[in-house]
This record gives structure tokens, C-alpha cells and sequence, in this order.
């Protein structure tokens, strides 16, 4: 029998893949700090431009910054906690969905990891 099981992936920090993250976080920040621009830009002009009460205008703009700015606070503990990190350790980087087949006998093993690093699969653990 075959099944699909969730398998997690695991990366093992080195120096090139802490940078790597770094500069991916960086860059995911900075372009919410320009769409935080972009909403105060476009506020002020709907603000001249339309008709809607600027309360109503300035509230939904003001929702849509706070949705931004807490990911930025989000990215910015993530930046810190990563720089803090040795390298070695093993973070979380997503799961994956696996096909595994099944046979009456088998050991089960509840959940599959597979660790990369540096863009290799360098170990499958099992359990």
C-alpha cells in the first residue's frame, strides 16, 4: 500500500546558508517598508482624489500598514534569533509531502526528516 506522509525538511546552518537567510529576510523586510511607503503615498492621494470621509480613508490605510509592520517585527526577531544561532544548529525550513509504501510487517515510523545543507540532502532520519 502506498500512503503520502508529511516529511519535514530540516536545514543545518552554515556560514553561507546563515547569509543566505539573512540577506532573504533582509529583503522580504525592506519590501514591506516600501509597501508601507507605497500605502502612504497612495493614502494621501485618495485622500485629494475621492470623495470618502478621510477618516474612513485613513483607517483602512492604517489596517493595512499594521498587517505590515507586524511582519516586520516579525521578521526583525526572526534576523535577530538567526544571528544568534550557532553554526550547526538545525532550523525548521518547511514540510514536504512524501509517498511511502506500506507493507503488512513494516516498522512504522510516525515522521520522516530529511536534513540539507547547503542545498544537499546530507541525512533522512526516520522516527
Amino acid at each position: 500500500m502506498k500512503i503520502i506522509q508529511t516529511v519535514e525538511v530540516r536545514q543545518r546552518l552554515t556560514e553561507k546558508s546563515k547569509q543566505q537567510l539573512i540577506q532573504q529576510l533582509t529583503a522580504q523586510k525592506r519590501q514591506l517598508e516600501q509597501q508601507c511607503e507605497q500605502l502612504i503615498f497612495e493614502q494621501k492621494r485618495m485622500e485629494k482624489q475621492t470623495s470618502f470621509p478621510p477618516k474612513q480613508i485613513k483607517e483602512k490605510f492604517e489596517r493595512e500598514m499594521q498587517v505590515r509592520r507586524q511582519k516586520i517585527a516579525e521578521l526583525d526577531f526572526l534576523l535577530e534569533q538567526l544571528r544568534i544561532l550557532p553554526i550547526g544548529s538545525e532550523i525548521k525550513e518547511r514540510e514536504v509531502q512524501g509517498i511511502v509504501d506500506v507493507h503488512i510487517g513494516d516498522r512504522w515510523s510516525p515522521q520522516k526528516t530529511i536534513i540539507i545543507e547547503d542545498g544537499i540532502v546530507v541525512d533522512i532520519r526516520e522516527g
